[in-house]
């Protein structure tokens, strides 16, 4: 299947915003796909938020400070640090989850910050109806 030149620009576009958002950052995989993912199901478009979905799960679950430090690859993620982390951006993107997705808890979102630490990309933790075209 090739894609249409709205979805190659839609892809580029996306990729464009993730690299400015985590330039300066070294951010371990898990949790920048679990903060991309995040931003792109739940809409949430503003240039510093994923950087910042990023530290307060690197925090709650001891993976990093919360300032841009990460822990070094193989750290094991606190297990209640994931609970405390979907619920702190459960609450401080309440209006962008609530007008994006319908019953979404800190459940949901403590899955995907699970899944992804585990290696799930981007396609596995976002619904197909609301994943973009070329996003993996």
């Amino acid at each position: 299947m090739s894609k249409t030149g709205e979805q190659t620009a839609n892809t580029s576009s996306r990729t464009a915003f993730f690299t400015e958002a985590f330039k300066g950052y070294s951010v371990p995989q898990g949790l920048r796909t679990f903060s991309e993912a995040f931003c792109l199901r739940f809409k949430v478009n503003g240039i510093c938020d994923p950087a910042y979905v990023a530290n307060v799960a690197a925090k709650e679950t001891m993976l990093g400070d919360g300032q841009g430090t990460f822990a070094p690859a193989g750290t094991q993620a606190d297990t209640q640090g994931i609970i405390t982390a979907a619920d702190r951006l459960l609450f401080a993107y309440a209006t962008c989850i609530s007008q994006s997705e319908a019953g979404i808890t800190g459940t949901v979102i403590a899955a995907m910050l699970r899944d992804a630490l585990d290696g799930a990309p981007i396609s596995g933790l976002v619904p197909d109806s609301v994943t973009p075209p070329g996003i993996h």
